[in-house]
């Protein structure tokens, strides 16, 4: 290779190294529509909720890496997801905690003693959580706000790219965007099928822990309900993501056609549903089909009909909500994606996106 050909080759090299650089001072704008400053690329960076690691991780090859502090969501609620991404991460385990959930469950002074250099809260977060923004914010400290739980629909890509511009991850996270956006355009766009059907759908919030029967609302993991044509039977009881108890008289009048329980691996396996990170099927099958034998629940025609699945809770705090959706796409119209493949998505997304895999039972199917 002669002397030009070389030089040629090492701007076009440099060209595409430098497309993805970016330049601080940074202007971003957050989830609520704020506009914030970052003076320099955030290497003391404080998660106002520990739930949102695994969605870092997604960003970041080395998440722990930028951290100096975090909630304890993920550690106390998702233990064994949590022991995961700790045997590859080992500095989890010296993160100083700040606390857990919102408003006076963080500690203020605990967050100003770690001197963070950006601090990232949960769009959920920001409702009981105002004095602490505005503490930070006089101490010129960013705060910026995503959001996988709230809206999911409209807010999980716009909060991978801020992530992305955050910390210097713009290129992956566009692959990651990608990869994303085709997935959910395959699911979409099957949906205007004239001999759609429209099922009565219950997603009920940890059977067996609460009193029956917390169930979602509109928004949250209820808005893949009703994308996917499903009648949530919980919708117009609760127009937000947090939903709300309804009783079981009720839920017997509407009948759900299709019953969808959630649990985690933090739950008692004797009494509510397990899944997650390390769970065995054999042990979510034996509780699945336990509490729908419950007096009342039994009387379904989703249990009588044989349409109960079971579904991991934690599908609400990262990208991997496509995988969630695609399972509930397949559960709510089973003709319309007889050939999509959740566990194939997960692969995958355990293949090119997360630096750990994530293995266990995170969806079910009841077997008769």
């Amino acid at each position: 290779m002669n002397n030009r050909l070389l030089k040629l080759l090492l701007i076009f090299i440099f060209s595409i190294s430098t497309a993805y650089a970016s330049e601080w001072p940074k202007e971003v704008t957050d989830i609520l529509g704020n506009k914030v400053v970052v003076t320099q690329k955030p290497q003391r960076v404080v998660l106002a909720s520990g739930y949102s690691f695994v969605a870092l991780s997604f960003v970041h090859e080395d998440p722990a890496s930028v951290l100096i502090g975090w909630g304890s969501e993920l550690k106390k609620f998702d233990t064994a997801t949590y022991e995961l991404y700790k045997k590859t991460f080992p500095k989890l385990a010296t993160l100083k905690t700040i606390g857990s959930g919102s408003g006076d469950e963080l500690s203020v002074e605990t967050i100003l003693s770690l001197s963070p250099d950006l601090v990232i809260f949960e769009a959920w977060q920001a409702p009981r959580s105002q004095a602490l923004i505005a503490l930070l914010r006089k101490s010129h400290i960013p705060v910026v706000f995503v959001d996988f739980y709230q809206s999911p629909l409209e807010n999980t890509l716009p909060s991978v790219r801020l992530l992305g511009q955050l910390l210097d991850r713009e290129q992956q996270t566009e692959q990651l965007i990608a990869f994303y956006q085709s997935h959910m355009e395959r699911l979409t766009s099957r949906l205007n099928d004239p001999k759609i059907e429209h099922p009565r759908v219950l997603l009920h919030a940890y059977p067996g822990v609460w009193e029956c029967c917390w169930t979602s609302g509109a928004g949250g993991v209820g808005e893949y309900i009703t994308l996917f044509k499903g009648i949530n039977v919980g919708a117009d009881k609760f127009p937000t993501g947090n939903g709300g108890q309804l009783s079981l008289e009720y839920l017997i009048q509407k009948n759900p056609q299709v019953y969808i329980a959630t649990g985690h691996s933090g739950v008692d396996p004797n009494k509510a549903l397990p899944l997650g990170t390390g769970v065995d099927m054999t042990l979510s099958q034996r509780q699945l089909s336990k509490l729908v034998a419950e007096k009342g629940l039994n009387t379904f025609d989703a249990v009588q009909n044989g349409r109960v699945y079971g579904f991991w809770n934690y599908f609400s705090g990262s990208p991997l909500n496509i995988v969630g959706a695609e399972v509930m796409a397949k559960w709510i119209q089973p003709e319309l994606y007889q050939d999509v493949d959740p566990q194939k998505t997960m692969d995958e997304m355990n293949q090119r996106f997360l630096p750990v895999t994530l293995t266990g039972t995170y969806w079910l199917t009841l077997q008769r």
